[in-house]
C-alpha cells in the first residue's frame, strides 16, 4: 500500500511560481536540489508593459533553452505569455496571447534537470537584455526522486 501511495505522490505535477518583478539582466530564477526533476512547461506572463525592446535567453544548468535570444518586449501588453521551448534548436515564439505547444515549434517532452557541477543545486537562468520586462515566471515539473525539489531564487 505505501508503495502505491508513494508512486501516486511521485506522479503528481508540481507548479512553481516566481512573483512578478522587473527584470533587466541575467537572473537566477529557480534551482533544483535533492535529485532530478522533469520540467514539462516553462513560461512567463507579463504584468506590465515592457520598457521597450527586451530580449530573452535561457539556460537550464548551462544548457540553452532555445536557439537564441528573442525580443519579448516590443509591443508587450499586460497578460501576454511567453514560453521557453527547452530545446536549443527551437525559437521562443515571442510574447503572445496564446501559444499552442506543438511539435512544429520543436517543443520536447521536457527538460531533465538535476544537480549542477560538484553536487551544487542546478540553476535556471533567464537573461533579459536591452530594456526592462516585468512579470511572473512559472514552471510545471515532476519530481523523479522523493527528495527532488525546485526552489524560487
Amino acid at each position: 500500500m505505501s508503495g502505491k501511495i508513494s508512486q501516486m505522490w511521485m506522479d503528481k505535477v508540481n507548479v512553481i511560481y516566481r512573483a512578478p518583478q522587473v527584470y533587466n539582466a541575467a537572473t537566477n530564477i529557480f534551482s533544483v536540489s535533492g535529485g532530478p526533476v522533469l520540467i514539462s512547461l516553462f513560461g512567463l506572463h507579463a504584468t506590465a508593459a515592457a520598457g521597450g525592446a527586451t530580449t530573452l535567453a535561457s539556460t537550464f544548468n548551462g544548457v540553452a533553452g532555445e536557439a537564441g535570444a528573442v525580443d519579448i518586449g516590443t509591443g508587450t501588453i499586460v497578460g501576454e505569455v511567453v514560453t521557453i521551448p527547452m530545446n536549443v534548436a527551437a525559437a521562443i515564439p515571442g510574447s503572445i496571447g496564446a501559444i499552442p505547444l506543438t511539435t512544429a515549434l520543436l517543443y520536447p517532452i521536457g527538460m531533465l534537470m538535476g544537480l549542477g557541477a560538484a553536487g551544487i543545486p542546478g540553476v535556471v537562468i533567464l537573461t533579459f537584455a536591452v530594456s526592462t520586462w516585468t512579470g511572473g515566471i512559472f514552471a510545471m515539473y515532476r519530481k523523479l526522486t522523493p527528495s527532488a525539489q525546485m526552489n524560487v531564487l
